[in-house]
């Protein structure tokens, strides 16, 4: 689990189970429900590439800025949180900080190694700023 701004990590399945006290929130975008003891666990089953459901991509975003914006600590994960995660917290900053899209994807890159979100899914994130900005 890697913190990629304040109050906002990026981690995976493992990382939710062992995330008890570290984080308030766990955005969860796999299809499995994870074993986090405390934490509230928000569950938006996501796929990664282009079958991603574009309302699912941005109930996962909403739900993230709507806890960063509530001062809670957020882990947004996936199984490998190289791809589904930082795309889903890249526009939860773009949202909650108002950086650019881009921006956010380079701060996300600089503090998780290993970030590599499909095409997919950049122009998912794009898209729901766009549509939550109206």
């Amino acid at each position: 689990m890697d913190e990629v701004a304040p109050g906002l990590s990026v981690g995976t399945t493992a990382d939710a189970a062992g995330a008890d006290r570290s984080v308030d929130v766990v955005v969860s975008l796999t299809h499995e429900t994870p074993d986090a003891a405390g934490p509230v666990v928000v569950d938006v089953p996501m796929c990664d590439g282009p079958r991603n459901d574009p309302s699912a991509f941005r109930r996962a975003t909403d739900r993230t800025r709507a806890a960063l914006d509530a001062g809670d600590r957020v882990l947004v994960r996936c199984s490998a949180g190289s791809s589904r995660s930082p795309a889903v917290a890249a526009a939860a900053l773009v949202l909650h900080d108002g950086l650019a899209v881009e921006t956010a994807f380079e701060r996300v890159a600089r503090h998780r190694t290993g970030v590599d979100p499909h095409a997919a899914l950049v122009r998912r994130a794009v898209a729901a700023v766009e549509g939550a900005r109206g």
